[in-house]
C-alpha cells in the first residue's frame, strides 16, 4: 500500500473512530465502514473456514434443520438482509453465540443447553444477527488492527494471521469487544426482529434476567457470556422500555416439543 493510501486510511479510520464514539439512535444501521459489503462477505468466508477448522461443528441433521429453521425465521424480521446467512451449532459448553463478518452465525450447544425454550434461543440468536446487520464486527475490526491489515487478508496475505484472528477474535478468547453503543444497538433491533419475526421479544429479558440470576449463584458457569456482554441490569432495563413501545400483538404458538426434543438430543451429545 503506497504512503498516500495509508494516509489516507489512516486519517479516515481516526474520523471514523471519534464519531464512531458518539452515542447515535440505536434504529440507525450503516455508519461508517471502510469494509465494503463484497469486502465483508469475502472475509466472513474465509473466517469460516478457519472456525469450523477450529469448533467442532454440529452434524445431526436434526439439529441443524431446527437451527436454520429459526435462523431463517429470524431473518424475516430484519429490515434488510445484506449477506447469505448461515447458521450452525458448535460442540461448546459455554452459554453463547457469536457471529461473524458476512453472517455466519454459530450457536454453542451450551446456549441451547440453558435455554427454557427457543423464545428464548431465538433471542440470542436475534442479537447476534443484529452485529451482522449493523456490520459491527468489521467496525470493531479496523478500529483495532487497522484497516491495512483487513485489506491484507482479503488479499490472501499471511493464512497463519487469518487463523490467528479467527480464534482470537471468535474463538474461546473473544477478543472482539463491541461498544456499550453496538450491544445496546444490537439489543434494540434484535427486540424489533423478534417482534416481527413473531417471536416474543420478552424471551430476551428473560434469558438475561436468567443469566444474571445464574451468576450471582454461580459466577463461573456464564463468566464468558456476561464478561463479553457487559451491563446485563441496564439492558434488561432497556429491553424492557423497548418492549413496552411495542403495539400488544398475539404471537403464533412456538413448538415447544420441537425445542425439547432437539435439547435433549444436544444434551446426550
Amino acid at each position: 500500500m503506497s504512503i498516500t493510501k495509508q494516509l489516507f486510511f489512516s486519517t479516515v479510520l481516526t474520523v471514523s473512530v471519534v464519531f464512531g464514539c458518539a452515542t447515535t439512535s440505536p434504529s440507525k444501521v450503516g455508519g461508517f465502514n471502510l469494509v465494503s459489503v463484497d469486502e465483508e462477505k469475502q472475509l466472513g468466508d474465509k473466517f469460516a473456514v478457519e472456525i469450523e477448522k477450529q469448533h467442532q461443528v454440529v452434524n445431526d441433521p436434526e439439529v441443524q434443520a431446527y437451527i436454520d429453521r429459526v435462523g431463517k425465521k429470524l431473518l424475516t424480521g430484519v429490515d434488510k438482509v445484506q449477506f447469505p446467512y448461515t447458521f450452525k451449532v458448535v460442540k461448546d459448553e459455554s452459554v453463547n453465540a457469536f457471529a461473524i463478518p458476512g453472517g455466519h452465525t454459530y450457536v454453542n450447544t451450551g446456549l441451547i443447553k440453558a435455554a427454557d425454550n427457543e423464545n428464548e434461543l431465538a433471542a440470542v440468536m436475534a442479537h447476534e444477527i443484529n452485529h451482522v446487520v449493523a456490520r459491527h464486527s468489521t467496525q470493531q475490526m479496523t478500529k483495532q488492527y487497522g484497516y491495512e491489515l483487513v485489506a491484507g487478508l482479503l488479499l490472501g496475505q499471511n493464512q497463519n494471521q487469518l487463523a490467528k484472528l479467527a480464534a482470537d477474535l471468535f474463538g474461546k478468547a473473544g477478543l472482539l469487544y463491541y461498544s456499550r453503543d453496538m450491544e445496546n444497538q444490537a439489543d434494540y433491533l434484535g427486540v424489533q426482529t423478534m417482534y416481527k419475526a413473531g417471536y416474543d421479544p420478552k424471551g430476551m429479558s428473560t434469558f438475561f434476567q436468567k443469566l444474571q440470576a445464574q451468576h450471582s449463584a454461580n459466577p463461573g458457569k456464564i463468566a464468558q457470556f456476561l464478561s463479553s456482554h457487559p451491563q446485563t441490569g441496564e439492558r434488561i432495563q432497556n429491553v424492557n422500555e423497548e418492549i413496552a413501545k411495542l403495539p400488544p400483538k398475539q404471537f403464533p404458538a412456538v413448538s415447544e416439543a420441537e425445542f425439547q426434543k432437539v435439547k435433549a438430543k444436544v444434551k446426550g451429545m
